[in-house]
């Protein structure tokens, strides 16, 4: 039987209209491929699009229905009774397809329909089942309704339609299946075409999307309207307070117009990037664009952009603000066809930029997230009618924020909702009196985690603390060796990390048979500051730099060696951690670390374009006495990096004349890749007699070298200068580079 509450009567289009609420079924409707009619017949869409809502609106009130939402190309209508929302789907789908459309323009639309209890507001409505709808509605091709078993199961058998078993579907954003039907009717025939559902964690779009594994508490309606027409803007900015949620709306955003960018949707985090310079490489190593040598990183990557149909993501911008805001600027002027949407905590400021507040959850949506959070942390949770009033008043005093809502929710192992609201109490009392209804959102997401922390035990705290050190994820065995001591045994770290885990105060991502652990950014800044307020931040970010130093070596080895694969794979995840390693030894003045982090990571940035690495050269080189010049090998990936990445060949030769000057002996084995890079980039500029002098000398160097890769430079630095001498010693150097490479057997040598 279906049930609904006619709590409000407006005056809609056709008459008097009634906004439905409490059992409610929605409808949510778009047009297939409608970015590509825009953009081929801008025209004759205006004119298209006008009649399009005329039919809909028109079916929508012919069974008492209430438009609620328009976004984009569609529209959102709730009907008191399933069988009318069906009956008006069904209406609309005759009314199109008997239109008579211009050449080039039938517009295809894609219905479907969820029925679920929900509390309209303002025009609005809230709750699970509106974005149900909407998820139903986008696994649906153009021409199909696709209604899910909730409302198939209460609608009226009696108005004509067939429905056809589809089975149990997994859609996104929705972590159960869901068992949908398809619509069949007199003048509207099914589609037989497979839904486009999810399948597992494979993104079906193309891009690097996450897809998330829990379910979204927030109005897809709503997010639907904020980002209508993105496709159509060049910069679109999230903001809000940390923990609110900006990361997971613009993954949502991302999923709702996906369809819309041919060449993807990409995601880059920028949290762990602490330097701005190195933003624009991040960027590149997402998208996987290799630098012309003839262009600067930023210019390379808005020339690979232009011209894609692209919607680049970049999340958690607000510490590298003028950094992004720089490489935004340069996009939307020399790549116009790529939209650009970021999340931060403050607007970029630049021109044109589209800013869209991101808001705490509705009350009905905050207490869903603390019930769905809660049972899925222990499923023998039940939540009783007196609990659900109790939850309310949590999530109120959390004022909605989602970090801090689910950090509660994950108490309900321990305790009940009565003492959770007791303890929030207790913790919020000193900061009423401010803002609106005394609670300031950004004082409120800290009260709350500070009232996480402080149930913790010590060894909890100094564990969480001691995590803040890391940068992106991290390993096990790199906590082990890295927090443990005389007071934290490394015996207990798993028990203790487990732990921390359990209270949703670590992230633990599995996944290619390994488990790999992070903290959210909001979480690290907190321990950060705990333990600087412990005066132990010194201490632990030097053991961290001792032990990704030794790791960036162990990988480097790996990656000049038959087992390149490893090497790439450890590089690649660590990296995050790495870059942080040598920024710490950098500002310590650690000139031995931050040698032995940049000379072992070289080899590997150098050829997968970590531009970054440049930067890591120059710092170290800027840490130069007059009691201790840095290794020459610094100069010669310096060097190297002048004269491959930044067209300037003078300036490589002066890098690495300097490095050999700087050396205990003009032919030690660390000033190899500086005679190298001297020699190639002597040949550039013409000076081939100069170029073949410095070969002698290179080649005694590398005589008592013992990196692979640095006496590969030689080898390759060889056949390259005999070749533009037009030397007759280039056969020998070619046998003596091919010999050395099956030597060594690196899968980039025997390729080069």
């Amino acid at each position: 039987m279906e049930v609904a509450d006619w709590d409000d009567v407006v005056v809609g289009g056709c008459g008097v209209t009634v906004r439905p609420s409490g059992t409610v079924t929605f409808l949510f409707t778009d047009i297939e491929g409608s970015t590509r009619l825009w953009e081929e017949f801008p025209g004759l869409m205006s004119v298209a699009l006008a009649r399009h809502d005329e039919l809909l609106r028109l079916a929508v009130d012919s069974f008492d229905g209430f438009v609620f939402s328009t976004g984009g190309d569609g529209l959102a209508a709730a009907f008191g009774r399933a069988g009318d929302a069906v009956g008006a789907a069904v209406m609309a789908q005759r009314a199109l397809l008997a239109e008579v459309w211009p050449d080039g323009v039938g517009l295809r639309v894609r219905m479907g329909l969820h029925t679920g209890e929900c509390t309209e507001r303002d025009g609005d409505y809230f709750g699970s089942p509106v974005n149900r709808a909407a998820r139903v509605m986008a696994a649906a091709h153009g021409g199909q309704v696709v209604v899910s078993e909730a409302t198939a199961s209460v609608m009226d058998r009696s108005i004509g339609v067939e429905l056809i078993e589809l089975g149990a579907q997994r859609l996104h954003g929705v972590p159960e299946l869901v068992r949908v039907f398809g619509v069949q009717a007199d003048g509207v025939v099914w589609l037989d075409r497979a839904l486009m559902t999810v399948v597992e964690s494979v993104v079906p779009v193309a891009g690097n999307l996450p897809v998330a594994g829990t379910e979204w508490f927030g109005s897809v309606a709503g997010l639907q309207r904020r980002v209508s027409g993105l496709s159509n803007r060049r910069l679109v900015t999230l903001t809000g307070t940390g923990g609110v949620g900006k990361t997971r709306s613009a993954i949502e955003a991302g999923w709702l117009v996906a369809d819309e960018f041919a060449a993807g949707v990409w995601f880059v985090e920028l949290a762990p990037v602490g330097d701005p310079d190195a933003v624009v490489a991040a960027v590149a190593s997402t998208l996987s664009i290799q630098p012309h040598e003839s262009m600067s990183l930023i210019d390379t990557v808005v020339d690979w952009l232009h011209g894609r149909r692209l919607l680049l993501i970049l999340d958690n911008c607000e510490h590298v603000l003028g950094a992004v805001a720089g490489l935004v600027t340069a996009v939307g002027v020399g790549a116009p066809t790529v939209t650009v949407l970021a999340t931060s905590r403050e607007p970029l400021g630049v021109s044109g930029e589209r800013v869209v507040p991101i808001a705490s959850l509705d009350p009905l949506d905050a207490v869903s997230l603390f019930i769905d959070r809660a049972t899925a942390a222990d499923d023998s949770t039940e939540v009783s009618a007196g609990d659900r009033v109790t939850i309310v008043e949590i999530c109120r005093r959390l004022d909605g924020i989602p970090l801090a809502i689910e950090l509660a929710a994950a108490r309900m192992r321990s305790l009940g909702p009565a003492d959770l609201l007791a303890r929030l109490d207790d913790r919020f009392r000193l900061l009423r009196g401010a803002g609106r209804g005394g609670v300031d959102r950004h004082q409120t997401l800290r009260a709350t985690v500070t009232w996480s922390y402080q149930l913790f035990g010590e060894p909890e705290r100094l564990l969480f603390d001691r995590l803040s050190v890391f940068a992106g994820a991290f390993d096990l065995g790199a906590v082990e060796q890295i927090c443990a001591d005389d007071i934290l045994d490394e015996l207990d770290v798993i028990d203790v990390l487990t732990s921390l885990v359990d209270k949703s105060m670590v992230i633990a991502d599995r996944g290619g048979g390994s488990v790999r652990y992070r903290l959210l950014e909001t979480l690290r800044q907190f321990g950060e500051e705990r333990l600087d307020d412990r005066a132990d931040t010194g201490r632990v970010r030097d053991r961290h730099l001792a032990y990704y130093t030794t790791l960036a070596e162990t990988a480097n080895q790996l990656w000049v060696s038959p087992r390149q694969a490893d090497g790439k794979a450890m590089f690649t995840s660590e990296w995050d951690n790495i870059r942080a390693a040598v920024l710490w030894a950098v500002a310590t003045t650690d000139i031995g670390h931050a040698e032995r982090v940049t000379i072992a990571t070289y080899p590997f940035a150098i050829l997968h374009a970590r531009h970054e690495h440049a930067q890591w050269a120059s710092m170290t080189l800027g840490l130069d006495t007059n009691d201790r010049h840095p290794n020459p090998a610094i100069y010669g990936a310096a060097s190297d990096w002048a004269s491959r990445h930044g067209d300037d060949p003078l300036r490589a030769v002066d890098l690495a004349r300097t490095g050999i000057a700087n050396a205990v002996t003009p032919t030690h084995p660390d000033t190899t890749t500086c005679w190298a890079g001297a020699a190639t980039n002597l040949a550039l500029t013409g000076q081939d007699d100069d170029a073949l002098a410095a070969l002698e000398s290179a080649a005694v160097a590398q005589s008592t070298c013992d990196d692979a890769y640095h006496r590969w430079r030689y080898f390759l630095s060889g056949c390259f200068v005999a070749t533009i001498a037009r030397s007759a010693s280039l056969p020998d150097r070619l046998s003596q580079a091919n010999a050395f490479a099956e030597q060594i057997n690196a899968p980039f040598l025997r390729g080069g």
